[in-house]
């Protein structure tokens, strides 16, 4: 399985830039989570067994590892500069100081599949299994909570309007209000609708779908599937924090990360794959930065301030 997806991800027929910053199976059994810090210098991963690590993105060293989980990394947070919130599969959530490598609280919850952090950064969205949860910062007590009766996929919260947006495997979305209440229902992508993502202004919803960007205007309630490069399912997605790029990465056969235009769907740049699966990709808040992760362990650094510099990925010969 391994060779038939390095297979197909290295035949790729573009040109692609390596990474700045190749960060090489350094979780065991896959990184799943990213999270750059308020200002884009360091970069927190989670991994499948648990483990946790902050990166210096200005040149890939290991600043501390994070411990206190036992299942794999669901969600990573960064509530200021020297206090990050981790959760895991299992339930359990950690509010950590940094400098003191102190847990300053904990809860735990029946599992954990994402979370998302509100804009004024006090309070959590949480979701697992069927249920979404609203808990305060920092205590991470529980404010208010709802079943939705089917398994949720992605949570985000708008930093522009306050408004939630939820995924689920029946490929609803749902907008909702800070209290959990429903706002309307989007339409339905062809689909499941993953890793979702708010414009700064709150009017585009974005998330990955199967060979496509799904794309919500929130003025209008209406969806466009766009068509990506991307050769299958598009697992997570990002906005830059001018709204003008977006990033993509793919799953199975093609973990390929793009750089897209966001008015035109142009592609602007493409980035190397990783060697299985890809699991997440994030900018930095200041969008000079990109990250991804993947199923082999690796972590992929990008600085997008420097000149594109795509090669081609295996020989060519004239006939």
């Amino acid at each position: 399985m391994y060779f038939f997806v390095s297979l197909l991800t290295s035949c790729a027929p573009y040109r692609t830039q390596a990474p700045d910053i190749d960060l090489e199976r350094v979780h065991r059994s896959g990184a799943h989570r990213l999270a750059f810090d308020p200002a884009g210098k360091r970069l927190a991963s989670g991994g499948f067994h648990g483990e946790g690590r902050v990166w210096s993105v200005a040149d890939g060293s290991a600043i501390t590892t994070l411990a206190g989980h036992q299942d794999a990394v669901r969600g990573l947070a960064w509530l200021d500069d020297e206090r990050l919130i981790s959760a895991d599969r299992s339930g359990r959530l950690l509010l950590r100081q940094l400098s003191s490598a102190r847990v300053v609280s904990s809860v735990q919850l029946a599992a954990v599949s994402n979370m998302a952090l509100s804009p004024d950064h006090s309070w959590l969205l949480v979701t697992g299994g069927t249920r979404l949860y609203k808990l305060a910062l920092p205590s991470l007590q529980t404010l208010a909570q709802r079943d939705v009766g089917s398994r949720l996929l992605s949570v985000a919260v708008s930093h522009g309007t306050g408004r939630i947006a939820l995924s689920s495997d029946d490929s609803r979305v749902r907008l909702l209000d800070s209290d959990l209440q429903d706002i309307a229902e989007l339409p339905r992508p062809s689909r499941d609708a993953l890793d979702l993502r708010f414009s700064p202004d709150g009017t585009t919803l974005l998330a990955g779908g199967w060979f496509r960007l799904l794309v919500w205007d929130l003025q209008q309630l209406r969806l466009e599937e766009r068509s990506t490069e991307h050769l299958g399912k598009v697992i997570s997605v990002d906005i830059s924090p001018d709204g003008e790029r977006w990033l993509s990465l793919g799953r199975s056969t093609d973990s390929n990360v793009r750089l897209t235009d966001a008015a035109s769907n142009r592609v602007l740049r493409r980035f190397q794959a990783q060697d299985l699966c890809g699991w997440q990709v994030r900018f930095s808040p200041d969008g000079r930065y990109a990250a991804s992760a993947a199923e082999d362990g690796s972590i992929h650094i990008y600085d997008l301030s420097q000149p594109y510099r795509p090669v081609v990925p295996y020989a060519e010969f004239d006939d």
